[in-house]
C-alpha cells in the first residue's frame, strides 16, 4: 500500500513537472511542496513498518515493466531527499526522478531515473553513469534484477568489474546529486554484492574521500564569489562520508559487523549534515545576492545590520560546516574518526599507513573549512559596507526566510541530538545496538560524545568570559572586523575598503602553497583522462 502511494506521488510530480510551463509558478511550488510533504509522511510510515515491498508497473522494455522496491535503505533516502531537496527549490521533474532512482528494483528502472534526473543540462554526466551501470548490470543478469542479483551476487573478475564501473558511475553522479551517488554505492556494494567482499574494495572510496575533503575545503577557502564558496564549503563532509563507506567495506571484509555498523552510521550522519548545510548555505547565497545585488566577496560587507535573519541562519550553517562542537558536523567527524581508528586495526602496515594518510587529509580539510567559514562570515556580514548597494541591502521574502529559519533550526537541533539523524538509517546500519539519544557511543563501555554537555560547558565559559571582559575591558569601541581602525571620515561614508580585511587577507599563504604544487593539477588531468578512457571502453562494449 505504501509503495503504491509512493508511485502515485511520483507520477503526480512528473505530471506537475510536465505542465509547469503552462501554470503559474506559485501553483507549481505549492503543489510540489504538498506532494513532498506527503512523501515525507509515507517515508516515515515505511521506516516504522516492517518488511519490504515490490511493485511492477505496466510499462518498460519489451513489456517487462518497471520494478519498484521499497526497503529501509530506500525509505531513509526518500525521507532525506524529499525533506531537503524541496528547500533547495528543486523542480518537480528532478524530484520525481530521485524518487524513481531510490525505488528502482532493477537496473533498467535505475537507468530511467538517472536519465530523468540529469535532464538536458547534465546529460553528459548522467549518460556516463548510465553507460557504466548498464555494463555493470549486464554482467550480473538479465535487466539487472536486484532480487536475482542478491540471490546470486557476482564473483571473481565480474565482481571486480562491477565495483569499478559502479564507482565510476557514482563519481559522475557527484556532479548532479551527492546523495544519489552515495545511494548507488550503498545499493550495489553493500546490498547487491553480498557479504563476502575483498579488502581492497574500500581503498578507492577511502582515497576518493580524502581527496574530496581536502580539495573541497581548499576551494572554499580560495573562492572569490559567495555562491562558489558556500556551495563547496560542505564538500569535505561528503568526502568524510566516502571515507566512512571505505572503512565500512574494510570491516565487512574482516567480518566485523559492529565496526561496519558504526562506519555506516558515520557515513549517513556526514551525508545528512552535508545535504542540510549545503542547501541552507546555497539559499543564503541566493538571498545575499538578491538583497545586496552582487556575489563578489570584495564588494560585500556589513550585511549583519541589514540582513540579520540571513546572517544568523548562515552562521548556523557555517558553524556546522566548520566542524565545531557541538555542531552536527563535529558529531559526524567524530564518528568518522572513530571508524577510521577501528579500520586501522584490521589490516597490516600498508593499510594502516593508508588510513593514517587519509586521516591527515581529513584533519587538514577540517582546518581549511574553519578558515573558510571565518573568512566568509567576516567578509560578508561583519565590518562596514564596501559599496552603496550593500549598505541598503534587504532581507529576502518571508517564505524564503521561513525556509532558512527551518533549515537552521533543524541543523541546530540535530547538532544537539545527532541520534535523531541516525534513526532513519537504523534499519540498514544497526544490528543489535540501541541508539542513545543523548550520547553517541562506539561501544557499550566507551565514554562517547555528549553534545548537550559540551554545549552547556561552552555556554558557561562564554558567559564567564563575557562578564570578565565587561568588568576589565577599556571603554573603547571600534567597528567590528575593521582591524582596529578608527571611524571612517566624512568623505568616505562607507569607509576605506583597504582598511578592512578582504578576500585575499586570509588566503595569500594558501595561494602561495597552491602555486608550488603543480603536480596536483597534472594528477587531476590524468584522472580525468583515465575516466574518459574507461567510459569510451564501456560504450564500445555496449555498442558491440
Amino acid at each position: 500500500m505504501v509503495l503504491t502511494l509512493f508511485a502515485i506521488l511520483i507520477a503526480a510530480l512528473a505530471v506537475l513537472g510536465a505542465v509547469a510551463c503552462f501554470v503559474p509558478r506559485l501553483a507549481v511550488t505549492v503543489g510540489s511542496a504538498g506532494i513532498c510533504c506527503a512523501a515525507v509522511v509515507l517515508s516515515v510510515a515505511a521506516l516504522t513498518g516492517a518488511g519490504a515491498a515490490t511493485l511492477q508497473l505496466p510499462t518498460g522494455p519489451w513489456g517487462a515493466g518497471l520494478h519498484l522496491a521499497l526497503d529501509p535503505l530506500a525509505a531513509s533516502f526518500l525521507l532525506l531527499l524529499f525533506l531537503v531537496m524541496p528547500c533547495a527549490d528543486t523542480a518537480p521533474l528532478p524530484l520525481a526522478a530521485m524518487g524513481i532512482t531510490a525505488l528502482a528494483g532493477d537496473g533498467f528502472t535505475l537507468a530511467v531515473g538517472l536519465l530523468l534526473l540529469g535532464g538536458t543540462t547534465c546529460l553528459r554526466f548522467t549518460a556516463s553513469a548510465v553507460v557504466c551501470l548498464i555494463v555493470a548490470f549486464a554482467l550480473t543478469g538479465p535487466l539487472g534484477d536486484f532480487a536475482a542479483i542478491r540471490a546470486a551476487p557476482p564473483e571473481g573478475w565480474r565482481a571486480t568489474v562491477v565495483v569499478l564501473l559502479v564507482l565510476a558511475g557514482a563519481g559522475a553522479l557527484c556532479r548532479i546529486n551527492t546523495a544519489i551517488a552515495v545511494y548507488l554505492v550503498l545499493r550495489v556494494l553493500f546490498d547487491l554484492c553480498g557479504e563476502g567482499q575483498p579488502l581492497w574494495w574500500g581503498v578507492p572510496l577511502l582515497l576518493a574521500g580524502g581527496a574530496i575533503a581536502a580539495i573541497g575545503s581548499l576551494r572554499a577557502a580560495l573562492a572569490d564569489t559567495l555562491h562558489t564558496a558556500l556551495s563547496v564549503s560542505s564538500l569535505h563532509l561528503f568526502g568524510m562520508a566516502a571515507m566512512a563507506l571505505g572503512a565500512a567495506l574494510f570491516a565487512r571484509a574482516a567480518d566485523l559487523p559492529s565496526a561496519a555498523s558504526q562506519a555506516l552510521d558515520a557515513a549517513w550522519l556526514a551525508l545528512v549534515c552535508h545535504m542540510l548545510c549545503r542547501t541552507l548555505l546555497v539559499r543564503c547565497a541566493g538571498a545575499v545576492e538578491s538583497g545586496a545585488g552582487t556575489r563578489r566577496l570584495d564588494r560585500l560587507g556589513g550585511l549583519i545590520h541589514r540582513m540579520p535573519v540571513t546572517a544568523a541562519t548562515c552562521l548556523v550553517g557555517l558553524f556546522a560546516v566548520a566542524v565545531l562542537p557541538p555542531g552536527l558536523g563535529f558529531a559526524a567527524f567524530w564518528l568518522v574518526f572513530q571508524s577510521l581508528l577501528a579500520a586501522a586495526r584490521i589490516g597490516g602496515l600498508g593499510l594502516q599507513l593508508l588510513i593514517v594518510s587519509v586521516t591527515v587529509l581529513a584533519a587538514l580539510s577540517v582546518g581549511l573549512a574553519g578558515l573558510a567559514a571565518v573568512r566568509l562570515f567576516g567578509e560578508v556580514f561583519l565590518g562596514r559596507p564596501r559599496t552603496p548597494r550593500t549598505a541598503v541591502a534587504e532581507e529576502p521574502s518571508r517564505p524564503v526566510g521561513f525556509v532558512l529559519g527551518g533549515l537552521a533550526a533543524l541543523i541546530a537541533l540535530l547538532g544537539l541530538l545527532p541520534a535523531l539523524a541516525l534513526l532513519p538509517a537504523a534499519g540498514w546500519t544497526h544490528e543489535t545496538d540501541a541508539i542513545s539519544f543523548v550520547i553517541l557511543r562506539t561501544g557499550a563501555e566507551t565514554p562517547g560524545y555528549s553534545p548537550i554537555a559540551v554545549a552547556g560547558l561552552l555556554a558557561v565559559a562564554v558567559i564567564a568570559a563575557w562578564r570578565g571582559l565587561r568588568r576589565t575591558a577599556e571603554q573603547r569601541r571600534e567597528p567590528a572586523w575593521s582591524g582596529g581602525f578608527a571611524a571612517q571620515p566624512a568623505w568616505l561614508p562607507f569607509g576605506d575598503p583597504a582598511t578592512q580585511y578582504g578576500p585575499a587577507s586570509f588566503v595569500e599563504p594558501l595561494q602561495r602553497v597552491a602555486a608550488m604544487l603543480p603536480p596536483l593539477a597534472a594528477s587531476r588531468r590524468g584522472l580525468i583522462r583515465c575516466r574518459d578512457a574507461v567510459l569510451r571502453t564501456a560504450t564500445t562494449l555496449v555498442v558491440r
